[in-house]
């Protein structure tokens, strides 16, 4: 600040961006340049030239030109006038400083220069796979080969469940009742209130045939709630029910994480805003598996909804590292399996 001050008028800026003001010389822009340079908190300069009565163009870019070879941040400039300035821009492409019309345009390449460097940093970092993290898979191993000798390409959500608990990724209790006094019985084992849900291996929206029962508070409703989801569908497609602990989501937040294969990169994964509205909001961002805890916290920062995360409006933050490390466990389940996984999300 107290170089700038030297070389500046008194009514400069004073701030970031550094307003040299419309009477700078050549001179002013070069040392100004040099300075800012020197700044150890900043990454890359941006430099806007725009035409006034005592400021050259040509010279300018001169200037910029060779003190620009003895810096090594990258540097952008905004040569703002039309052919007014074209001599100046011609210097500035020769000595490989990129020159833009407008100074929102160097901005915008500045942000691609940014995610470059994170996306380098990112392959850097990528952990080492070691298949032997969690001994459970043998389970998993077991219910992939069931399905596959059935001809189902969908599992269960029982078995979804208990795959996702082999990499250490939590889920409520489950149990499976194929009779409405084993559902009665298992709900008040585990505690009201209860969700009651069809458990068949051929249809998978359960909702859409009446088939999950919310908010129940009693055996005899857990009762009615299997005979009702019973009768909704073909006798086929009744495997029995599901019975699990109906959550207190007041203040939570719903997000998603999922996995597909790309043809190109293999599984790629995805995290982000889940819900009814995640197609609607998009808010989500990528990722190639394995992934470490820096990696995982990085993909959460990519998008909207890690705002909220970290508590807004009187809400707590969430546990950050908890989620972090269900990212982590579920890239290992990615790349662990991912010759059998065609799509997985949760």
């Amino acid at each position: 600040m107290n170089k700038l001050n030297a070389i500046l008028p008194s009514h400069w800026s004073h701030a970031n961006p550094i307003d040299i003001l419309g009477d700078a010389t050549w001179e002013t822009y070069a040392k100004a340049l040099e300075i800012a340079a020197e700044n150890k908190y900043s990454d890359g300069i941006l430099i806007i030239l725009t035409p006034q009565s005592m400021t050259n163009p040509t010279k300018t870019a001169e200037a910029i030109a060779k003190v620009a070879k003895k810096i090594s941040k990258p540097i952008l400039a905004s040569w703002m006038g039309g052919k007014a300035v074209t001599e100046g821009r011609a210097i500035l492409d020769a000595a490989g400083i990129p020159t833009y019309d407008y100074p929102d345009s160097a901005a915008e390449n500045f942000t691609y220069m940014y995610q470059l460097s994170v996306n380098l940093t990112q392959l850097y970092e990528t952990p080492r796979w070691c298949a032997d993290l969690h001994p459970s898979t043998v389970v998993v191993d077991t219910i992939i080969a069931t399905a596959q000798s059935q001809d189902r390409v969908i599992l269960t959500e029982l078995e979804s469940k208990r795959l996702l608990s082999c990499y250490s990724i939590a889920t409520p209790a489950i149990i499976h009742c194929r009779t409405a006094e084993e559902a009665a019985s298992a709900a008040s084992s585990i505690g009201f209130p209860i969700v009651v849900k069809l458990h068949s291996e051929t249809i998978t929206h359960k909702s859409d045939v009446g088939g999950v029962k919310l908010n129940l508070h009693s055996p005899e409703q857990v009762r009615d709630a299997f005979f009702e989801i019973q009768q909704g569908v073909e006798k086929d497609d009744f495997l029995g029910v599901t019975v699990q602990p109906m959550l207190d989501t007041t203040d939570a937040f719903e997000l998603i994480v999922g996995s597909s294969l790309d043809a190109q990169f293999g599984p790629v994964m995805l995290f982000g805003l889940g819900g009814t509205l995640v197609e609607v909001f998009q808010d989500s961002s990528i990722a190639l598996p394995p992934l470490n805890s820096n990696l995982a916290h990085l993909m959460m920062k990519n998008t909207k909804i890690y705002t909220a995360l970290k508590g807004i409006r009187g809400r707590k933050s969430a546990d950050i590292a908890a989620i972090e490390k269900l990212i982590v466990n579920f890239s290992h389940l990615v790349m662990d399996k991912w010759m059998f996984i065609k799509e997985i999300e949760m």
